[in-house]
């Protein structure tokens, strides 16, 4: 409730901050590039869930989207700050860029995960603890919350793979004792690689985190806040923001497989 009650006073701030300026006709967006299906990079542009959805509801605004690559999370936050990106489509709150970004909210899409274990090994594993003796996997681009992450990298043993379905591969053959996945991902690739009877899902929780629009206050124009707000949860509620997820999942799965083709040759 005090996340929500900061976000709204935060966002009529903002606006009237910017009431006096013109309303935006054009923005540059630009996303993490290891954030798939909600965002990912081709070194050209952003794709995934969240710039599709929010270049839609811009278009329908009259606002023309530059969709651009910046590189890295690191150089996006930076180029964000900056003004140079105008809007990040998907990024987590942080209060300490609350002077230079702005979130629009409801968040765009909830990132959550999966931890899965081979059905045979009947492993029990419910909390962070229970991985500590054991050895896991994980995509190469996936990205925890910032106290899971800290706890993997004190307590746990990961290893990354670059090939996304890899992980699942180790796991059925008995090279790694858990796997984690985006849930998306994880349930997809499952089925894909017809897992259904020999994995089986964890109850352990590895804190889930909200994406949001974020908005550089250096933009110079004003958004149509209230609009993209008001347009996101309805897109949301009707399933459609979900569909837009699955879409982007399969897109995504394509690339991977042309790039994985090109570094083959």
């Amino acid at each position: 409730m005090r996340t929500f009650t900061v976000l709204v006073f935060y966002i009529l701030f903002s606006g009237q901050l910017l009431a006096h300026s013109a309303m935006c006709k054009e923005v540059v967006l630009t996303g993490y590039p290891d954030l798939p299906p909600v965002s990912w990079g081709d070194y050209q542009s952003t794709h995934g869930a969240a710039s599709d959805l929010l270049t839609e509801i811009l278009e329908e605004e009259g606002i023309r989207v530059i969709n651009d690559y910046f590189g890295g999370p690191n150089r996006v936050t930076h180029k964000l700050r900056q003004g140079i990106i105008h809007i990040n489509p998907a990024m987590t709150y942080q209060q300490k860029y609350l002077n230079e970004v702005y979130h629009i909210y409801p968040p765009i899409y909830t990132q959550s995960y999966m931890v899965v274990t081979r059905r045979d090994d009947q492993r029990d594993i419910r909390h962070w603890p229970d991985m500590k003796d054991l050895k896991g996997v994980a995509p190469r681009n996936v990205r925890f919350s910032k106290a899971f992450e800290q706890y993997a990298d004190d307590h746990l043993s990961i290893v990354k793979t670059f090939h996304a379905q890899q992980g699942l591969k180790m796991l059925n053959v008995g090279r790694v004792d858990y796997a984690i996945y985006p849930q998306i991902q994880g349930d997809l690739f499952v089925s894909l690689l017809d897992l259904e009877g020999k994995l089986e899902k964890m109850p352990v929780e590895l804190s889930p985190f909200d994406l949001y629009i974020a908005v550089s206050k250096a933009l110079g124009c004003t958004l149509p806040v209230n609009q993209i707000s008001e347009k996101l949860v309805n897109r949301q509620e009707s399933g459609y923001a979900d569909k837009v997820l699955n879409d982007s999942l399969y897109k995504w799965m394509g690339f991977s497989l042309e790039k994985r083709k090109s570094s083959m040759r």
